[in-house]
């Protein structure tokens, strides 16, 4: 009787561990492998708060989709995606810290870029010092690019570059416009845009009748804007992040000044845009890299259209193209290692390989073409052009993959 109850007891105990085995996920197997350790700062307060909160959201839905995936196939095993994060709290100096606290305290495998230029040339003259690869979808002044960095990789182009397409659909619209103003926060990015309007917008037939630089802290935008209405451009052309875009469309109002055309570098792609302004923000232009209806696909995410789609079930808002930038930056590391076959944790020479692997190749997923130059730019970023139209963005430039056509002139702030 006693040896019966031995042997039962035995069996009971074989069948739990058997029943335990079938209740472990596949992800929850894969997550006894070391995870790949990631890193990044962003500013999550202060005057970037919101800016950099749609590139964490971005980095966290790369890891909720590869670790969902079982985490990143590697020699026949997968291993999921550990982020580590910090706020840098919109400030250079803390966001240079905290990189050096990811690399050395934190041990992380690998770096992914932050936002604003100011931010990420700190925090990437960091990851140079210890030689880890940083890509980034959400900076892009000429400062990056021009101090010889080995180490930094864009999604982007450079921020002057950034605005062509801005400038390259003037042409095109009725009344053909003549002179523009160009006005920009006195801060890397946006200063840089200011330049690149400045330097094509004669190129395509117009005269810059005004331009002007300001400091970001600038809180009298009337009488900025009012120098503006004294000139009578026919468009206005701005270098901004989303809350000087913000601004800038509120003084517009309350001085009553309504440009033909109202184009900014950055700032109404951002959701904050729209849930500040509503109406008010209607037929704005912005620069872009990225929309929805482009024809590019990849093996994690599908089609950009699909990522779009599981992006506002994830959020309930539409992503940035910054986030797209953002998510594609990861999808590159993440290409990177399972074509180099690095498992964790990585070591310097990994490290070092994955750099060269950056330069050597053209990488498509559904962000598009992505080609980094001798300086790390995309060389090959689309100069796409969006519009607010029915309290949506759309794709209005280049005409191929434009979704619809330019409403243009502006209507007056008092026929609205």
């Amino acid at each position: 009787m006693r040896k019966q109850e031995k042997n039962l007891q035995i069996i009971t105990a074989g069948l739990l561990f058997l029943a335990c085995l079938f209740l472990v996920s596949p992800r929850e197997i894969a997550g006894a492998e070391r995870p790949y350790r990631i890193g990044f700062t962003v500013p999550l307060t202060g005057a970037f708060g919101k800016d950099g909160s749609l590139v964490k959201d971005a980095y966290i839905f790369w890891q909720e989709t590869v670790n969902a995936q079982g985490g990143i196939a590697v020699k026949k095993k997968r291993y999921p995606v550990e982020l580590i994060y910090y706020d840098d709290k919109s400030e250079p100096q803390s966001s240079a810290k905290l990189v050096e606290k990811l690399i050395t305290e934190d041990k992380v495998d690998l770096i992914l870029g932050g936002f604003g230029s100011s931010q990420v040339i700190a925090a990437s003259a960091v990851s140079e010092k210890f030689r880890y690869p940083m890509t980034c979808g959400a900076a892009s002044t000429l400062k990056l690019f021009d101090r010889g960095s080995q180490y930094y990789f864009s999604l982007l182009g450079k921020a002057p570059e950034e605005v062509r397409g801005c400038i390259e659909i003037l042409p095109t619209l009725t009344p053909r416009p003549a002179t523009a103003a160009i006005i920009g926060a006195n801060i890397p990015f946006s200063a840089d845009a200011a330049d690149g309007f400045k330097a094509y917008a004669p190129k395509f037939g117009i005269k810059v009748i005004h331009f002007e630089l300001f400091p970001m802290a600038l809180t009298d935008y009337n009488s900025l804007l009012n120098k503006v209405k004294g000139k009578k451009p026919d468009v206005l052309l701005v270098g901004s992040h989303s809350l000087v875009a913000i601004r800038v469309m509120k003084g517009l109002k309350e001085v009553d000044f309504t440009p033909q055309g109202v184009f900014f570098s950055y700032g109404p792609t951002v959701p904050d845009f729209l849930n500040s302004l509503a109406k008010d923000g209607e037929y704005v232009f912005a620069a872009s890299e990225w929309t929805p209806n482009l024809p590019y696909r990849d093996n994690v995410f599908g089609t950009a259209k699909d990522f779009y789609h599981k992006y506002i079930k994830r959020f309930g808002r539409s992503p940035d193209f910054v986030e797209a930038a953002s998510v594609a930056g990861a999808l590159v590391q993440q290409q990177a290692l399972q074509e180099l076959g690095f498992t964790p944790p990585l070591q310097d020479a990994d490290r070092e390989k994955i750099m060269k692997f950056f330069y050597s190749k053209r990488f498509d997923n559904f962000y598009g073409p992505i080609r980094f130059g001798p300086d790390g730019a995309n060389e090959i970023h689309p100069p796409v052009v969006v519009q607010v139209q029915g309290g949506k963005l759309v794709n209005v430039f280049p005409p191929d993959t434009a979704e619809g056509k330019p409403v243009y002139p502006m209507k007056p702030w008092k026929k609205r």
